[in-house]
């Protein structure tokens, strides 16, 4: 898999809603909405990996001219369960994207340091993909932490056997670690991965949490 690296989009809202999901003090509605809304932002930028034709159309007056991108080549794969509400959001753009899912967990007593690494064991309980053309179809992997990047590499192992157009992973905080772990774990297969991401932070605390992060998105969009 050729890594193709890292895209954060640049946008004094984006920011803005990133640092109110941060806050401690956001109630789960609001946490949930919030990521729903940073959804469609993604959305909207990881729509340039998705092949454009030029289409015309006959307006009222004339006729007009531009680039078309046909969304039914995409496929969400959304990591259970805190990946949904930022899965909602991609789908209120790509609303006629499909969509699947995979119930992945890391074992936290399952854990070992490779060098000054934390990495952990996976366990997948669910697996319900719809159907992912080769070659033609947009896979967007959404997990909105990308921790040590023990979850994110056991998904794509999963998904990279169905030899998409491309890969896309879509977060809204990564560690550096993660980066680099998923940088690594591209090595071995042979589609295209580009991560979308709003914001990197640089370190993962003794459990292997993004610190400052925003705790666990799960929970905090679920209680």
């Amino acid at each position: 898999m050729v890594f193709e690296g890292v895209t954060i989009p640049s946008n004094p809202l984006l920011e803005t809603l990133l640092l109110r999901l941060r806050d401690k003090s956001t109630p789960l509605p609001e946490f949930r909405k919030l990521v729903e809304e940073i959804g469609q932002f993604l959305a909207y930028e990881i729509s340039k990996e998705l092949p454009q034709t030029w289409k015309c159309v006959e307006t009222p007056l004339g006729k007009a001219c531009g680039r078309h991108v046909e969304t039914s080549s995409v496929v969400l794969v959304t990591v259970l369960r805190a990946g949904l509400p930022l899965a909602w959001g991609m789908l209120r753009v790509w609303n006629s994207a499909r969509v699947g899912f995979i119930a992945a967990r890391r074992v936290e007593e399952h854990v070992k340091r490779v060098g000054d690494r934390l990495v952990f064991d996976v366990e997948i309980g669910y697996i319900k993909l719809p159907e992912i053309r080769a070659g033609r179809d947009l896979v967007v992997i959404v997990d909105p932490m990308l921790a040590t990047g023990s979850t994110l590499c056991r998904v794509l192992d999963v998904v990279h056997r169905y030899n998409p157009m491309k890969i896309v992973v879509a977060s809204v905080i990564a560690a550096r670690d993660g980066v680099e772990r998923l940088r690594e774990c591209s090595n071995k297969f042979n589609v295209g991965v580009h991560l979308y991401v709003v914001a990197i932070d640089e370190q993962l605390n003794d459990k292997g949490f993004i610190v400052p992060g925003l705790g666990d998105a799960g929970d905090r969009a679920f209680g």
